[in-house]
């Protein structure tokens, strides 16, 4: 049985960035209604890529995210940064910490990622110095530890998550 946990971005972060989505929007309807001829295909063209890129960077995938738990182990749905699955079986569990409280897990350095705020999406490093994973929009995360990289994940519902994750790793 698999469960799903979402992990939604937080009202703020949300409303940056359908405020950057409808700039990249005003800027392509001021090109087309503001030029002529080719200089109106050329800048309508560039703008509307430019619009579904960010449509889809700042909207789309952020709302697509999600974590599920299932037999096998964690499957973390973290677009545009691709879906990682940490196997029960081989992952160290070390729980829910909070990274304000133990500094070592706390953040760094982004190294392909997307972070605004407390929101973090993405490859980041540690002040450990250790490679790490991280998908929260808060500092308190539950941790894993697969492969000598470190996963921190942090969905709406932290607590049924730590519960379901530890119920399945019990039964292997």
């Amino acid at each position: 049985m698999t469960e799903a946990f979402g992990f939604s971005l937080p009202t703020a972060i949300l409303l940056l960035n359908i405020g950057i989505v409808s700039f990249i929007g005003i800027i392509c309807l001021i090109g087309y209604f503001k030029t002529r001829g080719w200089q109106r295909i050329f800048s309508t063209t560039l703008t509307g890529v430019l619009l579904v890129v960010f449509i889809f960077l700042f909207i789309v995938f952020p709302l697509s995210n999600n974590i599920r738990v299932d037999d096998n182990g964690v499957i973390l749905n973290a677009l545009p940064f691709g879906n990682k699955i940490i196997a029960l079986n081989s992952a160290e569990i070390a729980g829910i910490i909070d990274w304000q409280e133990s500094r070592d897990f706390e953040p760094t350095l982004k190294t392909n990622g997307a972070s605004t705020g407390s929101y973090k999406v993405g490859w980041f490093k540690l002040r450990n110095g250790s490679k790490a994973f991280l998908m929260t929009a808060r500092s308190k995360v539950f941790v894993f530890k697969s492969e000598d990289i470190y996963y921190l994940i942090s969905p709406d519902e932290l607590e049924k998550f730590s519960q379901a994750v530890f119920s399945r790793s019990q039964s292997l």
